[in-house]
């Protein structure tokens, strides 16, 4: 294995090796992480953001975000919210519901999430962070960890000041993602701001952007001198993709699954989100959700258009059946989409 990808401890806890998966706002459901871990084998495995807000009104529906199973690894429950008594209470919950760390979203961009003062809102409010991670930490004896960017804004790169706060108040990791809260995911990361927060704190640093196979992690790694790298975009629709960076990272070929065996693996998908959801939500959902299995192959076209139309899973089944197993690799289903640029 690359010397790079090795155990890590925080916080009291061991993980296997120093890949995280990240949290994925209508993706990391328990069916996503099982298959993360079936066939990538990350340290770490996330959960959707939970609503500290929600759980410490007891609001109906909440509870499918604490759902976990006995067959996935290590969890981090990742709460968002402002307000340190929702987010003290929301920590002993996911504490009770078994969670292996407890996280705070202090970076998602999205505006529902900035209106409730939260996300990449807080990073305005370093004191507020710490008063949040001090909640946390009073309410369980788990690593507390938190999800940073590097800043508000060009003019206040305080990813620093953020981190010291963090430490002093009992985090035990933090992850950065090397982004402002302005820039967008096709804005190229920013190594060194992350390097900065490394140096700056003695807890471990978790570098997160534009890691999606061995070179780009690699480059983290080096670049950063960060304890751990976690992937984003690049797991949706590759739950492999940890696999396949650690078969890089040690000079080897990896080739990602046929489309058969991707067919395989989203029907097994379709059909655990179909066990938790019921079958309405969970085809709705994996209309999104199919469209990422489907990038880089002949046929991913005829796939993705016909996605909308299925409304049960018996649909999904046979579009799945018809696209990844049947004339895909035909001459001329590749000659009608050599065009496509999947």
């Amino acid at each position: 294995m690359s010397d790079w990808i090795r155990p890590l401890t925080f916080g009291g806890l061991t993980i296997e090796n120093n890949l995280f998966q990240a949290p994925l706002a209508g993706y990391s459901s328990l069916p996503f992480r099982l298959l993360s871990w079936k066939l990538g084998r990350p340290g770490l495995l996330a959960t959707e953001m939970i609503s500290a807000k929600a759980l410490f009104l007891k609001a109906p529906g909440q509870t499918i975000y604490l759902t976990r199973s006995t067959h996935e690894g290590p969890v981090a429950f990742q709460l968002w919210g402002a307000d340190p008594e929702a987010v003290g209470y929301a920590t002993k919950v996911a504490t009770d519901h078994g969670a292996d760390v407890v996280d705070l979203n202090c970076g998602c961009p999205v505006k529902k999430v900035r209106a409730a003062g939260a996300g990449s809102k807080l990073m305005e409010d370093p004191q507020l962070i710490g008063r949040l991670v001090a909640a946390m930490r009073a309410n369980t004896k788990l690593p507390v960890t938190i999800k940073i960017r590097v800043g508000t804004g060009a003019s206040n790169y305080n990813g620093v000041e953020v981190a010291k706060i963090a430490q002093e108040e009992g985090a035990d990791l933090l992850t950065v993602h090397g982004r402002h809260a302005k820039e967008s995911y096709g804005t190229p990361v920013r190594i060194e701001k992350i390097r900065e927060v490394v140096e700056a704190v003695s807890i471990p640093v978790i570098a997160n952007g534009d890691a999606k196979d061995g070179k780009s992690t690699l480059r983290l790694f080096e670049e950063t001198g960060c304890a751990g790298v976690m992937v984003g975009r690049a797991c949706m629709g590759a739950p492999w993709v940890f696999r396949k960076i650690r078969e890089e990272m040690d000079g080897n070929i990896f080739d990602s699954p046929p489309p058969e065996e991707m067919g395989r693996i989203l029907i097994e998908h379709v059909a655990m989100m179909v066990e938790l959801y019921g079958e309405e939500k969970a085809v709705r959902h994996c209309r999104k959700l199919g469209s990422f299995y489907s990038k880089g192959f002949f046929g991913a076209k005829e796939f993705r258009c016909r996605l909308n139309m299925c409304h049960t899973q018996t649909d999904l089944n046979e579009l799945v059946d018809d696209c990844f197993f049947r004339g895909v690799h035909t001459p001329e289903a590749q000659a009608a989409q050599t065009d496509e640029g999947i």
